[in-house]
């Protein structure tokens, strides 16, 4: 299980960074493995991920790896224990931080953006890495696979890292197109 985890979730990180959807030192990927999680390392480069870039650490309890991972560990924490997804992917994509400014909720415009997502929450900007950002995220999770945070990025969750990148893609997509329907007004 854990090389097929690793394996996912390094064409994951390929597949974000392609898609312009995390710059060279954003984003973070995790895959729970029944009481221990792989994560992504701190300042690791999603696009150019090989297996070392992950660090294997409990999701309840303290790891002296801790510090080596990403700094939105207590975020993805909270993503296992409180719910039942298997799989985390934060991003930082352009199109829905800038939507994140002006709305609440994001209701795609776009007929496959509606189909797959129905609407979006955003949540107020919390810092990074913060409990707080934590258990609010947790929380939106719970409803959703996807909830976007004010001005800082995307956290979506699923039982397949795949499946929580395209979350990502689809709403990113269908941000965009609302940004240019705006354009036209």
């Amino acid at each position: 299980m854990e090389v097929y985890a690793l394996k996912r979730l390094i064409e994951v990180g390929r597949l974000l960074y392609q898609e312009e959807l995390v710059d060279a030192r954003a984003g973070n990927l995790s895959y729970r493995l029944g009481e221990h999680m792989l994560i992504t390392r701190r300042g690791s480069h999603l696009g150019l991920l090989q297996e070392w870039d992950f660090i294997e650490v409990p999701v309840e309890g303290k790891s002296p790896l801790e510090e080596r991972a990403s700094s939105e560990l207590v975020v993805h924490r909270l993503i296992y224990l409180h719910t039942d997804h298997r799989s985390v992917v934060h991003a930082h994509p352009i199109s829905a931080i800038l939507l994140s400014f002006h709305t609440d909720l994001i209701e795609p415009a776009d007929s496959e953006g509606r189909e797959l997502l129905g609407y979006v929450k955003v949540i107020p900007h919390l810092p990074s890495g913060s409990e707080e950002l934590a258990k609010a995220v947790s929380e939106a999770l719970k409803e959703k696979n996807l909830v976007v945070v004010r001005s800082h990025g995307v956290f979506s969750a699923d039982k397949d890292p795949f499946k929580a990148y395209s979350h990502i893609s689809v709403l990113e997509r269908s941000c965009s197109i609302i940004l240019k329907l705006c354009s036209f007004s």
